[in-house]
């Protein structure tokens, strides 16, 4: 029932210091939404797909793609379950990716996760992607009925797992990480050897090429341009200041501290804008626990504008749940009228809830 569309792909790549063999390919599940919840003998019902075979330098491994379709257990009954299953008993440093082919040929919902295996061992998410999501017709993932899987697996040299051991046993490594933020954010904040500036509102933000460059693919090419190449300033006109404040605070540190939904959202512009996204799947998830009457539709548009089916589709729910309160605002009159495929698709949602 899973069906390999496409041969392995081999390549490497380069992690830092290490190597790594990376393999792709996709995978079909036919007629997902009938899939059933149990088997025969009552248990979760899950498919496993064939083994797939991979050469490493002279070492052959093999692996299967598991999928539950109506979540591991019932308690994640909501989500479709999805892991790698390592076959050999070989100890290895693996990471696994694995995103969705929509029907416009987007990889999207990409979830990546990267841990030491030893024997025989499994490695997935339980909560990979909510059913619903899936299949609803307005988010058009299901091809024909059909899910399609797009998975990576890279596999370290072995010099990789030494490392990775040491990091599992080091009790210190957390602080020790910690520490290496705490310094580069005070770097920032302090302005040392800073070799350029950001001209936002009035106000001067001094940052690093080199840390802007590492961190973001947009910056990267600007600053490479001729444009930028001899310039020590670039202003930034369509971002406020705050805002600006909270993205470089996030370049240097990894991390974002307590934001108003407000912020949240303008973030999460300047998230897509210079291709964070790490920040922008962080605004994201705070922006869906956050959703109230008062900011929904601003929340969709946000989602809608750039192309993120999730965030669009958690507020659609969400307008539909609410849709009672939401529908007597003024701002819903103005949305219906400026997108009234985006509203038809929320009377969709309501028409089709039960």
């Amino acid at each position: 029932m899973g069906q390999h569309l496409s041969a392995f792909k081999e390549s490497e790549v380069g992690h830092g210091c290490y190597k790594a063999y990376k393999f792709t390919s996709r995978w079909k599940f036919s007629n997902f939404q009938n899939l059933p919840i149990k088997d025969r003998v009552g248990r979760r019902f899950c498919i496993t797909t064939p083994s797939a075979t991979v050469k490493v330098q002279d070492k052959t491994y093999s692996f299967n793609l598991i999928l539950y379709p109506h979540g591991y257990n019932e308690r994640v009954e909501e989500y479709i379950s999805v892991f790698l299953k390592k076959n050999s008993t070989d100890e290895m440093l693996i990471q696994f990716t694995c995103a969705i082919l929509d029907r416009s040929n987007k990889l999207i919902n990409r979830k990546c996760i990267k841990r030491k295996m030893s024997l025989e061992s499994h490695l997935g998410c339980m909560t990979y992607c909510k059913r619903d999501f899936l299949l609803d017709s307005e988010t058009k993932v299901l091809i024909d009925g059909n899910l399609i899987l797009d998975c990576t697996l890279e596999i370290f040299e072995n010099k990789a797992i030494m490392n990775a051991e040491t990091e599992d046993s080091d009790s210190c490594m957390c602080k020790w990480q910690s520490k290496v933020s705490d310094d580069l954010n005070c770097l920032h904040l302090e302005g040392d050897f800073s070799d350029f500036t950001f001209k936002v509102d009035g106000r001067t933000f001094p940052v690093h090429k080199a840390i802007l460059s590492a961190r973001s693919a947009v910056f990267n090419a600007t600053l490479k341009s001729q444009l930028y190449a001899n310039s020590k300033e670039i202003n930034i006109s369509d971002i406020k200041a705050e805002t600006v404040k909270e993205m470089l605070h996030y370049i240097y540190s990894g991390d974002i501290g307590y934001i108003e939904i407000q912020t949240a959202q303008e973030l999460y512009y300047a998230a897509d804008k210079y291709e964070l996204q790490g920040l922008k799947n962080k605004c994201s998830k705070i922006l869906m626990h956050n959703l109230d009457t008062n900011n929904a539709i601003d929340v969709l548009l946000l989602g809608h504008v750039h192309s993120d089916s999730e965030l669009e589709y958690t507020s659609i729910k969400f307008i539909a749940k609410n849709a009672q309160e939401i529908q007597e605002k003024k701002e819903w009159v103005v949305f219906m009228k400026n997108y009234p495929e985006l509203a038809n698709r929320v009377f969709k949602f309501l028409s089709e809830k039960p």
